[in-house]
């Protein structure tokens, strides 16, 4: 017998966790992260994960769980995720998944592909190709190879790897994921999508920001750097992490550095709404049984 899940799914600044809350309120249930920063302990204001009365108004689970050298990638998300799901079924919990990150949503979903690493002559020749000749050429390649493609002629990250894929195995990313099967069988997906208008999002979005400077966001900042965490690590990529620590470093000052995290996370939004329409993710939430 199928089981219920919900996904809400949305960009940056779209009010996923209210609708979440909001819902987790009428029915015995668990929610579930599907965020990609805020797994991690060390960033709780910049990454905006739920605050303690949230926490203490319903059941969160794989929030703030990580350690700042420990790796978030779509794999581990996935294993710990079918974890939780799996037990919300067994104690007869709705799992309500709440985030934006998109690739772990197609893992959830359609399962995992083996796709092999891309060595660095290739990543050198696609970013020298896209220097030289533009996206376009890049996506008009895959296209070619590919001509059913769905990935968004705009889609920078993804045509990069695809391309990449191509060049360094022959076959592109759609290619690579075709023989995959869902994580975990017979679930009925029910999808809220928390879109809005791109102009309202992106005022939303810096009115966070300028939020996160109140609540000692740089002090939050500059704890994790004391750390020493390398670069590489998955944490340091969180949207502010760089741009505090150019502040920190009186490199920039605090109103480039507020505008330098308002324009990434407008960037940010902007290839959540262009993957949402990409991958053809749309709402089919039965309001009157869940909302």
């Amino acid at each position: 017998m199928s089981k219920d899940l919900i996904v809400i799914f949305g960009p940056t600044a779209s009010g996923k966790s209210k609708k979440a809350i909001n819902i987790a309120l009428k029915h015995k249930s668990s929610i579930i992260n599907l965020d990609s920063m805020q797994v991690y302990k060390d960033l709780r204001i910049l990454t905006d994960r739920p605050t303690d009365k949230d926490l203490s108004t319903c059941d969160h689970r794989l929030y703030g769980y990580l350690n700042g050298n420990e790796p978030s990638t779509a794999a581990s998300w996935l294993n710990d995720a079918v974890n939780e799901i799996k037990e919300c079924f067994n104690s007869k919990k709705l799992p309500i998944l709440v985030g934006g990150t998109g690739m772990y949503l197609n893992a959830l979903m359609f399962g995992l592909a083996d796709i092999p690493d891309i060595d660095n002559a290739t990543k050198n020749e696609t970013r020298s190709l896209f220097d030289s000749h533009g996206l376009g050429f890049l996506f008009d390649e895959i296209k070619r190879s590919y001509p059913s493609t769905k990935i968004q002629k705009n889609d920078r990250q993804r045509i990069f790897r695809s391309y990449s894929l191509l060049k360094q195995t022959g076959k592109v990313l759609e290619q690579w994921q075709l023989n995959t099967s869902p994580a975990i069988d017979d679930i009925n997906y029910h999808i809220l999508i928390t879109t809005t208008e791109r102009d309202e999002l992106y005022s939303k979005a810096e009115l966070r920001v300028d939020s996160m400077f109140e609540d000692l966001v740089v002090d939050e900042v500059s704890d994790l750097l004391s750390k020493g965490y390398e670069d590489n690590k998955s944490i340091t990529k969180a949207i502010g992490v760089r741009e505090i620590n150019s502040f920190l470093n009186n490199e920039i000052d605090l109103e480039e550095c507020k505008n330098m995290i308002k324009k990434n996370t407008r960037n940010y939004i902007k290839r959540q709404l262009t993957w949402i329409k990409g991958n053809n993710i749309t709402q089919n939430i039965d309001k009157e049984k869940f909302m």
